[in-house]
């Protein structure tokens, strides 16, 4: 009698989420198990959940698309009345044999506990824009996001602020963990500002306003948007409180800073917003293999009969930009404790900058974009002027 797996998606977007559910999908169609997909997450399998039968879907078109097409959302089965009973109730309606989760650390540890409490297989697979879970070298979506910051902090500094000799100020995603701005280092901003430690707010406008002069009248600012100031100074509150956040989140800080940029430096200031867009689109090429490759492998693993592990991605020799697949324990992977964040031995948090021991880690796998093509050497002549 064939197996019978469920995989669904949970979270936030990541460019890599259709390319994941592609490997576990097609891996499994390959071994001739009955294939379900869950929509909207962890909903699929509470009472009234919905499922798609995918066991004979050709689904090839997703390999190179962003977005998820089971779509997603933030439901917190471990906080729904009965949840664990009603999740119970569902893996015996539907014959499940396996729970295939895609998300991050909410979505992952509700993998976790459903797998301790529950006799099914959990194999789970990352994904977060956000780079911030342990036990995998990076998080699928994440190499997306940074080459797409990257782009954006380009395009500004060398056209938008120089040209109009401005500040500009370009908010990304990052809650707790900082990987987001702090990738864009490779597209050469002025400042960096990420999450993990508060901000003295008189050192960062002392030293914009130096970096500002020393380019010859304008700079970029990477900035995360849950940043905080040790003054007055706050985002918009976007109550996004839910299941797994009880807090409402900070938005639109750089709006906020323009001000104060404009009031206590006098230099005009414009605030780019992308956001979302960092998470949507077609993935990068090593996105879209790993991806791919974690589906597959993860459904390996539930032939090999694993449970409460995920799929994951390591670099056994440090010295070889080489990567493999491999598998790790939820237990290292979910919760506060083993969230990862920003240290000083990635970011300088003094001087808005990454360390050394951060360019590494990730020119070992992002790609990094053309700056030298004799444009820059152009400003400087002029600036210098």
């Amino acid at each position: 009698m064939k197996k019978t797996l469920l995989v669904f998606t949970g979270g936030g977007l990541a460019a890599a989420l259709n390319a994941t559910l592609y490997g576990v999908i097609s891996e499994a169609q390959k071994k001739g198990y009955r294939v379900l997909g869950g929509l909207e997450g962890w909903k699929s399998l509470l009472a009234k959940g919905r499922v798609f039968d995918l066991t004979e879907v050709n689904v090839d078109v997703l390999k190179d698309r962003g977005g998820t097409f089971l779509l997603s959302s933030r439901t917190n089965p471990l906080k729904e009345e009965g949840g664990l009973s009603q999740i119970k109730a569902r893996v015996e309606e539907l014959k499940l044999d396996a729970l295939v989760p895609i998300g991050g650390n909410d979505t992952l540890g509700a993998a976790q506990k459903v797998s301790k409490e529950l006799e099914i297989p959990v194999v789970s697979i990352p994904k977060t824009v956000d780079n911030d879970l342990s036990g995998t070298y990076w998080t699928p979506g994440f190499p997306t996001a940074a080459a797409k910051i990257n782009s954006i902090v380009q395009q500004i500094k060398e056209d938008a602020a120089h040209a109009l000799k401005r500040i500009f100020l370009i908010e990304t995603i990052g809650m707790k963990a900082g990987w987001i701005p702090a990738a864009s280092y490779l597209a050469n901003p002025d400042l960096i500002v990420v999450p993990e430690k508060e901000v003295s707010l008189d050192s960062f406008l002392a030293l914009l306003k130096k970096k500002y002069k020393e380019n010859g009248n304008f700079a970029t600012v990477v900035i995360a948007e849950e940043v905080r100031f040790d003054r007055e100074i706050k985002g918009i509150s976007d109550n996004q409180a839910d299941k797994y956040t009880k807090t409402s989140r900070q938005n639109f800080i750089s709006i906020a800073l323009r001000e104060k940029i404009k009031e206590e430096l006098g230099i005009y200031a414009q605030v780019v917003i992308p956001r979302n867009l960092l998470q949507s689109g077609s993935p990068v090429e090593i996105d879209k293999e790993f991806a791919i490759k974690l589906g597959q492998h993860a459904v390996n693993l539930i032939e090999q009969k694993k449970t409460g592990i995920m799929s994951c991605i390591i670099r056994p020799d440090e010295s070889k930009k080489k990567f493999e697949v491999s598998a790790v324990s939820l237990d290292q992977v979910v919760g506060e404790k083993n969230l990862r964040i920003l240290d000083d031995s990635w970011f300088c948090f003094s001087d808005f900058m990454v360390t050394d021991k951060l360019k590494e880690y990730m020119e070992s796998f992002i790609e990094m974009p053309v700056l030298d093509d004799g444009y820059q050497d152009l400003v400087q002549k002029i600036i210098t002027k």
